[in-house]
């Protein structure tokens, strides 16, 4: 079933066009990527998507709505947004997570059972229970992403977006993030979409991959009709396809 659907959107910042004429559908339970060179539009897509950035045409329906006439609390309990920016304060993991319930929180109301139980869970689901009383700033970078995506997951919604989620992470957590992204996808049933460089990354894990080029959709396969032409066209470079030593996989590398 269609959960998100992009209609011939552009963006505008500062009097210079970032994106234009993209359109595209995401699947309910979608692992989506997208991928592209640096200033091709990918984060700008992602965050117009969440209204952190307007829109300057075009619409964007979620859930059968257009977001533009939808309150960004009622959007929150929709989509929410994990940066590539690891996140550094002086709250306690337990309580910056559970600021990311505040969708759900009134003026007349106070934490609730169901708010303490989502956190916890979130925080099972992510392995870090056990500094749930640390302060942020004293957590890695690797577990402070963790944190961040387990504030996504209490904010309990059914599209998640990534915004190249392994940056600046060695490649131990990096892997960890990975493997984090995808069980939230089969097992959870959550709808990523996830903005990443790492095209063997997207290979691996994803249904579609969407590139964009100067702003535009280049292209939307089926990850296992992906051409290294394809590729090769997108960066401008040679690409060749190889297999993996160990686990066999298709992996696609500059020449």
């Amino acid at each position: 079933m269609k959960l998100i659907s992009i209609q011939n959107i552009g963006v505008d910042l500062n009097n210079k066009n970032i994106i234009s004429e993209i359109s595209f559908d995401i699947k309910e339970g979608e692992y989506f990527s997208i991928i592209g060179p640096n200033g091709a539009g990918k984060s700008t897509l992602l965050k117009s998507m969440c209204k952190i950035i307007d829109h300057t045409s075009g619409d964007i329906i979620i859930s059968g709505s257009n977001i533009r006439s939808v309150a960004q609390k009622e959007l929150a309990k929709q989509i929410t947004y994990v940066t590539q920016i690891p996140i550094i304060n002086d709250y306690s993991v337990y309580d910056f997570i559970m600021f990311s319930r505040y969708p759900y929180f009134s003026s007349f109301s106070s934490i609730s059972l169901e708010d303490k139980n989502k956190v916890q869970k979130s925080m099972e689901i992510t392995d870090i229970v056990e500094f749930s009383n640390r302060k942020l700033r004293t957590l890695s970078g690797g577990e402070r992403q963790r944190v961040n995506i387990a504030s996504a997951i209490a904010q309990d919604t059914k599209i998640i977006l990534f915004d190249e989620p392994g940056t600046f992470l060695d490649p131990f957590y990096a892997q960890q993030i990975s493997e984090l992204i995808s069980s939230i996808n089969k097992d959870l049933g959550i709808t990523v979409v996830n903005v990443t460089h790492n095209i063997n990354k997207a290979l691996q894990y994803s249904d579609r991959i969407a590139a964009l080029k100067n702003g535009k959709l280049e292209f939307l396969e089926n990850t296992y009709e992906l051409r290294t032409e394809q590729i090769s066209n997108l960066y401008d470079t040679e690409f060749i396809d190889i297999q993996h030593p160990i686990s066999k996989n298709r992996m696609i590398i500059k020449r």
